[in-house]
């Protein structure tokens, strides 16, 4: 870990000599946090870190329900690190049959990266380079074991697009926090690679600051030596790359070095590591606090909406924060179907008269005219009045399942059933409408329950599986496990209801017992844990194993580092095109000005000129079709497998 951190001194220091024994002084609380988890407690180092960054992380809750679910990617075993004293160290041990397996597993892993990548609304690397990467990361070490080989290195927890884009912008591929640096980068052998990052990182550092302050257009290419103009090519693309690196900031970082399980409870390493990323990653995205603006539309709205008479005084009490929302209704499960479905009359109104009332306070246009952007404000206010009914319950609105544009502008239906008769519909045995309509409903009704409990991750950032929340509230919905989820999720929120409003909550009846799926060895089974985001996403099963192999460099390039090295040979060639182009565009000038209308002719010369343009004209033409191919940017989203030849890059064509 001593490559990952700068200014080491402080954290090795020590006191005492010889003969009074010498201690470790440096690991005290200012530089280590406990991190409490349901799974245990987690010992973080807060550290500088310097430019280049860690390894991305591909076994956090993240990537799960993807790799999961995708029968072609390589799946690894995932076993903690037992200490001599049989407990189990901060660090995880994974294996995997063959290299290739492992390269199969990145290459989809960085394909998932990309699609998140696609999906942003911003450009994260230029923030980067902006920023320095303001915001700090987590990592872990985790032990590699690949076909006799052994290696560590330190993954992401939270922060692997970030890892990511500072590798970017020292102009390495992701594979290498993982691999190791490819020896042939420097010179060396093709197929080796320095595992170690203190075998590579010093090395590739030297490299950059050769060319440290060397303009890039002052290294001339020759055109009449390929070899040497080869040679000035690499060395203008260094000198690019350490232009590039200085844009990288030293950072805070933290690096997990302890781990005490929870009192009573299997130690589960990984979970905890996971159950601290959907914490980083479930913050609201607004403050709720009673002057942010969500928090303030929501109030004018509660206000007008309680003028016109169109909900009582204990609603209007009820959604301004004045009174516990569980006095909506003497039974808890009542009392939040009335608490969802007075919200959504406010804030996702059906008939004329509230239309026009919301559309006018939130100064929006007509309702056909309303936007994606006018659905999420709406989705934000929404979330500001949950929160405020319930008693400060944060209720991020990434996480909700805020309306479709088309069904804002119509409100959102309810079957206008009680809570036991929409149980009772859902929970039907007969498939029907009825049951749809009560199964679509239950579900929206779950979701401040499902967020609470952490069970929901919205589609936002890379968390998480990046299906819509709509979309994994129709696939819940259409089994009889997610129906008892829902069920599960509204009872839950309910006891925080009661709780909020000081009343007394006795243990449901089975509320220990949840309804989740845990998949292991391709098999689904329910588990007896509470409800948690495993029924989303599914979680790595723990196998005690062990395994022996010895250390090895051996290995080939991954998908993303293939690709790399043929863009290297790009490297120039854009130049080169806009010289020859410019040479065309010149020579057609004079050409003009000897042929054009001034000029003389016979028809047989002009004939003759003819035919030869139009020998040129398909060359042009098929130039022009390349160059808007060069400036397509594929939007494919989904998983990325396969080789070099389709790997993050898209191979659609812009016509």
């Amino acid at each position: 870990m001593a490559t990952e951190a700068i200014n080491l001194k402080p954290l090795i220091a020590t006191s005492g000599n010889k003969s009074t024994g010498v201690v470790v002084t440096g690991f005290k609380d200012a530089a280590v946090d406990p991190v409490r988890t349901e799974h245990g407690t987690l010992y973080q180092l807060r550290v500088k870190q310097p430019g280049l960054a860690s390894a991305i992380n591909q076994f956090n809750i993240r990537f799960a329900y993807d790799v999961a679910q995708n029968a072609n990617v390589a799946t690894p075993r995932v076993v903690p690190v037992k200490a001599p004293d049989g407990g189990q160290q901060a660090v995880l041990e994974v294996e995997f049959d063959s290299e290739e397996a492992l390269l199969e597993h990145l290459t989809f892993i960085e394909g998932r990266l990309t699609a998140a990548e696609k999906a942003r609304k911003y450009d994260l690397k230029a923030d980067l380079a902006v920023s320095g990467q303001s915001e700090r990361a987590t990592y872990h070490v985790v032990r590699y074991r690949v076909a006799g080989q052994v290696w560590d290195t330190t993954s992401a927890t939270a922060g692997s697009n970030r890892t990511r884009h500072r590798h970017d912008l020292f102009g390495l591929q992701p594979a290498v926090g993982l691999l190791g640096l490819p020896q042939q980068l420097l010179g060396g052998p093709d197929g080796q690679r320095w595992r170690n990052p203190a075998d590579w990182r010093d090395r590739y550092t030297a490299q950059l600051n050769t060319y440290d302050g060397i303009d890039p257009e002052d290294i001339e290419i020759p055109e009449d030596d390929a070899e040497k103009a080869k040679e000035a090519q690499e060395a203008r693309r260094w000198a690019e790359l350490a232009a590039s690196a200085l844009q990288v900031a030293t950072t805070d970082a933290a690096f997990v070095i302890g781990y005490v399980p929870a009192e009573g409870a299997r130690p589960d390493f990984d979970a905890a590591l996971a159950s601290t990323n959907l914490r980083t990653h479930l913050r609201g995205p607004l403050d709720f606090t009673g002057t942010n603006q969500a928090m303030a539309s929501g109030r004018k709205l509660v206000n007008r909406a309680y003028a016109d008479n169109a909900i009582t005084e204990l609603e209007h009490a009820v959604l301004t924060g004045t009174t516990p929302a569980a006095y909506l209704h003497d039974d808890p499960r009542e009392a939040v179907v009335n608490l969802v479905r007075l919200v959504d009359r406010v804030v996702f109104p059906s008939d004329i008269p509230s239309l026009r009332r919301t559309t006018k306070v939130l100064v929006e246009p007509s309702p056909a005219h309303l936007r994606a952007k006018h659905a999420e404000t709406r989705g934000e206010i929404r979330s500001a009045l949950l929160t405020a009914a319930v008693g400060g319950v944060d209720l991020p609105a990434a996480a909700m399942d805020t309306p479709h544009q088309k069904i804002v502008r119509q409100g959102i239906p309810t079957t206008g059933l009680s809570a036991a008769e929409l149980i009772a519909a859902a929970t039907s045995a007969e498939p029907s409408d009825g049951r749809d309509a009560a199964r679509a409903e239950l579900a929206h009704i779950a979701v401040p329950g499902l967020v609470n409990g952490k069970v929901l991750l919205g589609s936002y950032g890379s968390t998480g599986d990046r299906r819509a929340v709509s979309t994994k509230l129709v696939a819940a919905r259409i089994t009889d496990d997610g129906v008892r989820l829902f069920i599960e999720a509204i009872d839950a929120f309910a006891e925080v209801m009661k709780l909020r409003a000081g009343h007394k909550v006795t243990p449901r009846p089975g509320a220990s017992a949840g309804r989740l799926r845990r998949v292991a060895d391709g098999s689904v089974a329910t588990t007896d844990k509470p409800a948690d985001s495993e029924w989303f996403t599914s979680h790595w099963p723990v196998e005690n194993t062990d395994s022996d192999g010895g250390v090895g460099t051996p290995s080939a390039l991954s998908p993303s580092e293939q690709w790399a090295e043929k863009l290297k040979d790009t490297t120039g060639l854009v130049d080169n095109a806009r010289k020859a182009v410019t040479t065309l565009s010149t020579h057609f000038e004079d050409m003009h000005a000897l042929v054009g209308p001034d000029r003389e002719m016979t028809a047989e010369e002009r004939e003759s000129w003819q035919d030869e343009l139009d020998k040129l004209e398909p060359i042009v033409v098929k130039a022009g079709t390349y160059l808007r191919k060069l400036r397509y940017r594929p939007t494919d989203t989904g998983t990325t497998t396969g080789g070099i030849g389709d790997f993050t890059f898209g191979t659609e064509e812009a016509e």
